[in-house]
């Protein structure tokens, strides 16, 4: 009878410890078989592509249908945008974008943090060939959005024909952008309006009035350049100007000033980050910007 009950409950013991290891088994497949996520990338810095050797995909690897689109030749040592991430067996793997052109999914081991970041923008002057001496905002919004690759094709007197007008800078543009402001007087056009119009571009432009020097330097990382109250060439004791913030370095900012002759140099310069702020911080500008996402 004992011999019996010992069969029974061994017999039961094997029974159990299959069970228990098909079911160890199956889950070890089941993490096998998990589809990674793919997940926003946008608060990730931009990168460079430093090494070509890489292949772009269409998709991620593991996607059914993904096919290979070639090596990132043409954008070696160049800025690019993080837009999605996705950790899979043979690597971390980026979508890459610049000036909004996606140009596919790349491994992460093709590209480095840089030192420097400059965004991809494209320069435009209010003086020249338009003669538009109080259209900061608009040739500083239209910087702005060629980093993205938005407008490139636009002209500088469309953006100003179509932006706002009223006589509230806080709800358009007060003044006449084709003649220089009289004297002590202000003609601009505040963030909030400033805004608006912007997302008739970029839907996801935004107003960051009050950002700090942190807050700047992130958005530059990110891609994203900024439209910022501040002087000519951020000198103290000029009046009020606005400019577009587009690449940034330890210490330093790189602006783009509209205000500019073709004739003239330094159209883009290095500011320290501390005579930056210290005027887009002061009374008048009281850290007005507008970033363009």
């Amino acid at each position: 009878m004992k011999i019996k009950k010992v069969r029974k409950y061994s017999l039961l013991f094997v029974i159990g410890m299959v069970f228990l290891l098909v079911g160890v088994t199956s889950k070890a497949h089941a993490a096998e078989d998990e589809i990674p996520v793919i997940y926003s990338a946008r608060t990730y810095n931009s990168r460079v592509v430093k090494n070509s050797n890489y292949q772009l995909w269409s998709k991620p690897p593991f996607q059914e249908g993904a096919k290979a689109v070639g090596k990132p030749v043409k954008l070696r040592n160049k800025l690019v945008q993080m837009d999605q991430v996705v950790v899979t067996k043979t690597g971390r793997y980026f979508k890459i974008s610049r000036k909004s052109h996606v140009y596919g999914w790349l491994n992460s081991k093709a590209l480095i943090k840089p030192k420097k970041y400059i965004l991809p923008y494209t320069y435009t002057s209010q003086l020249y060939p338009l003669y538009a001496p109080n259209a900061c905002e608009a040739a500083s919004l239209k910087m702005a959005l060629s980093v993205k690759g938005i407008a490139c094709h636009t002209k500088l007197k469309t953006i100003i024909a179509r932006m706002p007008r009223n006589a509230n800078p806080n709800k358009g543009f007060d003044g006449n952008p084709y003649k220089e402001s009289p004297n002590n007087v202000i003609w601009t056009i505040y963030p909030k309006p400033l805004t608006a119009y912007a997302k008739k571009y970029d839907k996801n432009a935004a107003n960051i009035t009050g950002a700090s020097k942190a807050k700047l330097i992130t958005e530059i990382k990110h891609g994203n350049a900024v439209v910022t109250a501040g002087s000519w060439h951020y000198q103290n004791g000029r009046p009020y100007h606005v400019l577009a913030l587009v690449g940034y370095k330890r210490g330093k900012f790189l602006v783009a000033d509209p205000y500019m002759k073709k004739s003239w140099s330094g159209k883009t310069f290095w500011v320290s980050t501390a005579q930056f702020m210290h005027v887009f911080s002061d009374k008048m500008r009281r850290r007005r910007a507008v970033v363009i996402r």
